[in-house]
């Protein structure tokens, strides 16, 4: 054994003695690639590159990666691990590896035993903590133990970001669970009137606990320390017993229509653990009032921008691009000419059946890349990278600019000035084309997607329907000072005297969703990510409800920042249904 080993030996016996886990935070390595041997606990990886975990994989020596890589780390478990009492019982120990952006599969000595997100629609899960099984018969007490991870990042940062690392012993916390009720079924209660919350408080451990069942309603912050002191509260002593669901209740009263965040605890009394269940819920949303603040001069101001545009020959260029092109679907890669001349692409796909065919706008999400979509074989799809966007950063590059506060001192400098008049110009691309029936265009996004949408739906008469999905920048900064990000952006920014609020928030009324809203007179399907700290779900609802046109929405109750793939399925039978009555 080395004299590491037997630090680390000496140092795993007291971290037991005090909190039965191992802290693991030490001697992680990583490659770069995908390979399923590396899950493997006799893979030799003496080669790979040494990282710290707790950041991202970029400051730890693969700078502006995207894609797989796989970490791994040898470390031996005392047996004394195995004495616990819990691990006894009920012969398992407990991983926890933070969040991981932002996808994973976890493998125990070369068993998996965990996986959380999909690369092929990562959605939010880089904001999930990984807390995964180990069955006792992995382990090889006393030996060397393999943990591998294999990552994929999106885009952005990636890796294994931010902790805690600790293989422990269950204690009686990790055995309860609760789930709180969910009204109507997707977390909105339709009555802002009192209202009974109701959980279920499952005890799957081995023993009958006593304790205090606590409720909490907090306002709408994802800002925990911005959160106050609880609207509404209550206490009662409660007794679990062994393998059975405990139903419990809660009278609340909302002060107003619109979300808060409700909190389900129970701690058996020492106040050493606590187990709880946190979730934004809705009521009535529909009756949610955040005005508009819309600019006196809103209507010159984009008719303004539309004339710049008018001014800018399109120079359309299409390009057939084979290698995104199926039997059924040809793919060309398209460039036009935005406001102030600047050059803006994207992937123009048709259905090689004769058309004319209604057509979809795709916009992209904040620095997002677009690509061409596989799935649709039945309308056009143009999707556009705007400007700073995946193919479309000749001029504007998003490597080291946050476009939300570009420009954002003078609203004719505005990034968004520009972006949404992009996505104009993609309309004017789109009609222009023989294949395409002029008179169905439709547009959806999400994220920023979703802003651009509305943006695009009010500021131009020819689309036919609008698919928003989460989307961003609504009721400005109501929004941000209740996120940690984006709102962190614009913080900075204050600190730093870079930008003035006063003036930062004049501008966005020219902007913002909720004062653009009203101006959209074709049919609205609006995506809801419930727990989405992103773009929070009442800011959707203060564009939302400004809509006069026919308009639905779904609520997704445990999505956050990215929706499940049965919304876009439902999504697109929607507008497969808009364009047929189109017809």
């Amino acid at each position: 054994m080395t004299i590491k080993n037997i630090f680390a030996w000496i140092l795993f016996g007291l971290i037991l003695q005090e909190t039965s886990a191992l802290l693991i935070t030490e001697g992680w390595r990583i490659q770069k690639g995908d390979n399923s041997a590396w899950s493997q606990p006799n893979f030799d990886d003496s080669a790979w590159k040494a990282i710290p975990v707790g950041q991202p994989w970029e400051k730890g020596g693969l700078p502006k990666y995207d894609g797989y890589a796989w970490y791994r780390l040898k470390l031996t478990i005392p047996s004394t691990l195995d004495e616990k009492a819990r691990a006894e019982k009920h012969q398992k120990l407990l991983l926890n590896l933070g969040k991981i952006d932002d996808v994973d599969t976890t493998f125990f000595n070369g068993v998996k035993v965990g996986a959380t997100g999909d690369p092929s629609n990562p959605s939010d899960s880089w904001t999930q903590e990984r807390k995964y099984e180990i069955p006792l018969n992995l382990v090889r007490w006393n030996k060397d133990n393999v943990i591998a991870v294999k990552v994929f990042d999106h885009d952005g940062n990636g890796g294994l970001h931010k902790g805690p690392y600790t293989l422990s012993a269950p204690a009686w916390n990790h055995f309860i669970k609760i789930k709180l009720g969910l009204g109507r079924g997707d977390g909105i209660y339709p009555s802002s009137e009192s209202t009974r919350l109701t959980a279920i408080i499952q005890n799957e451990g081995l023993e009958s606990l006593s304790g205090t069942i606590s409720w909490q309603v907090h306002n709408e912050t994802w800002r925990i320390e911005n959160r106050g002191p609880a609207l509404s509260a209550q206490k009662a002593d409660l007794s679990l017993k062994v393998k059975r669901d405990t139903p419990v209740s809660y009278l609340f009263s909302p002060p107003t229509p619109g979300f808060y965040h409700v909190t389900c605890s129970f701690s058996k009394g020492d106040n050493s653990k606590t187990v709880s269940q946190t979730m934004l819920i809705g009521f009535a949303p529909e009756e949610a009032e955040r005005l508009p603040d819309t600019p006196e001069d809103m209507d010159t101001f984009w008719k303004d921008a539309k004339a710049e545009l008018a001014m800018v020959r399109p120079k359309f260029k299409i390009s057939p691009s084979p290698k995104h092109s199926t039997s059924e679907v040809a793919c060309y890669l398209v460039e036009m000419r935005s406001l102030g001349n600047l050059l803006i692409r994207g992937w123009f796909q048709v259905p090689k059946k004769n058309g004319p065919h209604p057509a979809l706008l795709r916009v992209p999400g904040y620095k997002g890349n677009m690509q061409p979509i596989t799935m649709i074989n039945d309308m056009a799809v143009l999707s556009l990278n705007i400007r700073g966007h995946g193919n479309s950063q000749d001029e504007i590059s998003s490597e080291d600019l946050e476009f939300v506060v570009m420009g954002v001192d003078k609203p004719r400098e505005y990034f968004y000035r520009g972006a949404f008049m992009d996505c104009l110009r993609g309309l004017d691309f789109l009609a222009t084309q023989p294949e395409v029936d002029a008179q169905r265009l439709g547009v959806t996004g999400g994220s920023q997607g979703g802003m651009l949408s509305f943006a695009t739906a009010a500021l131009d008469s020819r689309v036919v329907l609008c698919a928003p999905d989460i989307p961003f920048v609504i009721d400005s900064f109501r929004a941000f000072d209740t996120t940690e990000w984006p709102g962190s952006i614009f913080r900075y920014g204050f600190k730093a005297n870079l930008i003035k609020r006063s003036v930062a928030s004049n501008v966005l009324r020219y902007f913002d969703p909720k004062n653009l809203a009203s101006r959209i007179k074709c049919p609205v399907f609006m995506g809801v990510g419930l727990q989405d700290p992103v773009t929070p779900a009442p800011t959707n609802f203060a564009a939302y409800n400004q809509i006069t046109a026919s308009k639905e929405y779904r609520v997704h109750p445990f999505a956050g920042h990215g929706l499940p793939e049965e919304h876009y399925i439902e999504q697109l039978a929607w507008i497969r249904k808009q364009f047929a009555q189109k017809r």
